[in-house]
């Protein structure tokens, strides 16, 4: 093979690299782009069922209480919670320990109403 020739193939063979090497560079970003969507997405998901942990024990609380001291007790109004009842304080009290239990700083301000 005469040096012109091999210098040609040479080039060729570069050219093609970097072509790969630019095709690879466009995928990472991609894959990048996507693994951040995803780790917001998740992100987001965690959150969502940490609220609906603490709601479910919450609930939980809430049947347990009324089925131990009948409807009448429960709606009763709470002494020291003015305006709330027995069952929205039970609600408040296993909801807020539920969210201490799995790490939140602050389960109150995840509680609707």
């Amino acid at each position: 093979m005469l040096p012109a020739e091999r210098l040609a193939e040479l080039e060729g063979l570069a050219t093609r690299l970097q072509d790969g090497v630019a095709g690879l560079r466009a995928a990472l970003e991609a894959q990048t782009v996507r693994a951040t969507s995803l780790e917001r997405e998740l992100a987001v998901t965690e959150a969502k069922l940490l609220v609906e942990t603490m709601h479910s024990a919450g609930l939980a609380a809430q049947a347990t209480h009324l089925l131990a001291v009948g409807p009448e007790a429960a709606l009763a109004e709470a002494e020291d919670h003015a305006g709330q009842t027995m069952l929205s304080v039970v609600y408040e009290q296993a909801f807020d320990a539920k969210g201490r239990e799995l790490g939140v700083e602050d389960p109150a301000r995840f509680r609707v109403g």
